[in-house]
């Protein structure tokens, strides 16, 4: 009987390892070592991961000659879309037995990662780079031949009836008068004025169409549309998708006038919506808005940052995803207003993603001693702890928060994370709790728990003899039975025993 149980055993063992597959991701490594610091663009990370949610990561790490790093058994846990894994190992580093502390996270072919041996080593992984943000944010690459910002537009790539006529007056270009402390390119549009009629300078990451002589008519617009195959002088669409709501838009803006005007100021409006047909200004009520920025009135004066926070639950009604980013700069705000020269100076834009847990609960009651800044605790409790017991608030319109356990030789690490959406912040609290009644599984009192175990169990229901009743009821039933054997066996293979 003992024989015929570990040969099951290990054929689910063997079944378990034959399903895993690996994720490979290549990225960036940076690595500060002694005060130094070096970087390496073919740096990987590969997960091998199984059915079972418990799986093996290898962080290939080339600078300084690391090599690798590779964590066994550390369970994942995924929410929209967000995998995370906190770890904590004794693992070998260059040679040497290190405690390491590790945090990663992916999503959709992209990671960010961080190794830290306290004292000695931090490393970062990152594959991720401009995905969340604008593309060209800070204007330096102008190679289209209409002169304008690459992925950015003006009258020159208008269309409409009178896009000719506009491109000739109203200029878009770029300018060396940057920001403070900045070097390049920032891009200036200015407006113009023909029969004394103001044409706004404008710029959008849309299309601008010239469809009326009027400056009020809705004709003229800055539109934008998924569904849209045109493109601009670089080949690319007037489409620009997002891929997880930001918080804050910030953006370096300088504005002048042609005629001092303290009511004139320039503006600047970002919408996120479903990617269907929008344009502004509206030409009528659109319910596939999902969020847009709180202000966006800019008066004049020197190179200035504004932060600008977005506002979702105005919109919530609408019930519409956030698939693409329309943004548009105007050298006012109201069509036809303003002066001639008027001039909006625009550089170093970034989407700003939160990820700030407020509040972190057991039982619904707060953790005792909860401080945000301070990220490790100690729970005692009766019996196992369950993840379910623990809740969080986290700041950030995409952030998530992810739990995972596992079992030390001292009772249970748990790590309550969170990680905002462009996955560039991340934190782990991790919460320890003591084994107070003895370890679960561990039948044979080894101080750990493995395939022993499961042979110790097997004898003392075929022949009985002393137990830790704790240790050898891995199901908590109360009962020590056959069933305390599967889920002994389900441990071994998933890194988690079934909830009390």
């Amino acid at each position: 009987m003992r024989k015929f149980i570990f040969v099951i055993s290990m054929a689910l063992m063997t079944i378990m390892v034959s399903n895993a597959s690996n994720i490979v991701f290549n990225g960036t490594w940076t690595v500060t070592m002694n005060g130094n610091t070096q970087t390496s663009n073919d740096g990987e990370v590969v997960i091998e991961t199984n059915p079972t949610g418990v799986d093996n990561i290898n962080f290939v790490i080339p600078p300084f000659g690391i090599s690798s790093v590779s964590l066994f058994s550390v369970p994942g846990a995924t929410v929209n879309g967000i995998t995370v894994y906190s770890a904590e190992r004794d693992v070998q580093f260059g040679g040497t037995m290190k405690h390491a502390i590790v945090l990663a996270r992916y999503i959709d072919g992209m990671m960010t990662a961080e190794i830290n041996i306290p004292g000695e080593i931090t490393a970062r992984f990152d594959n991720v780079y401009d995905h969340f943000q604008l593309p060209n944010s800070g204007f330096e690459a102008w190679t289209a031949s209409t002169g304008e910002p690459d992925r950015w537009h003006g009258f020159k790539s208008a269309g409409g009836t009178y896009a000719g006529t506009s491109a000739a007056l109203v200029k878009l270009e770029k300018s060396q008068d940057v920001r403070t402390g900045a070097t390049g390119y920032s891009a200036v549009m200015t407006a113009n004025s023909i029969i004394g009629i103001v044409a706004n300078g404008t710029m959008t990451n849309g299309r601008l169409m010239a469809g009326a002589m009027s400056a009020s008519s809705l004709s003229n617009h800055a539109e934008m549309d998924k569904t849209s195959t045109e493109t601009d002088a670089n080949g690319d669409l007037f489409y620009m998708p997002l891929y997880a709501k930001p918080d804050v838009f910030n953006v370096w803006m300088k504005y002048t006038q042609g005629t001092a005007n303290a009511n004139n100021k320039a503006s600047v409006s970002v919408k996120t919506f479903d990617g269907t047909y929008y344009q502004e200004p509206v030409d009528m009520e659109y319910t596939n808005l999902s969020g847009s920025i709180v202000g966006g009135q800019i008066p004049a004066g020197d190179w200035t940052q504004y932060s600008f926070p977005f506002d979702y639950d105005s919109y919530a009604a609408n019930g519409a995803a956030s698939e693409a980013i329309f943004v548009t700069f105007s050298t006012n705000g109201n069509p036809g207003q303003g002066s001639k020269n008027d001039a909006l100076y625009v550089d170093d834009m970034q989407l700003v993603y939160l990820a700030q847990m407020t509040d972190l609960r057991y039982q619904g009651a707060t953790l005792q001693g909860w401080n945000p800044a301070v990220t490790d605790y100690t729970l005692v409790m009766d019996g196992d702890p369950n993840l379910d017991d623990f809740t969080a608030d986290v700041t950030g319109a995409s952030a998530v928060v992810t739990k995972t356990m596992e079992q030390t030789d001292n009772g249970y690490r748990i790590a309550i994370s969170t990680v905002s959406g462009d996955l560039q912040t991340a934190t782990s609290y991790i919460i320890n709790v003591p084994a107070t009644a003895g370890m679960k599984g561990d039948v044979d009192n080894s101080g750990t728990v493995n395939i022993a175990d499961v042979t110790a169990l097997i004898d003392y229901l075929l022949a009985g003899g002393d137990v830790n009743e704790y240790n050898a009821d891995v199901d908590g039933s109360g009962a020590i039975d056959i069933a305390d054997v599967t889920s002994l066996i389900d441990f071994l293979l998933t890194g988690s025993f079934p909830a009390n």
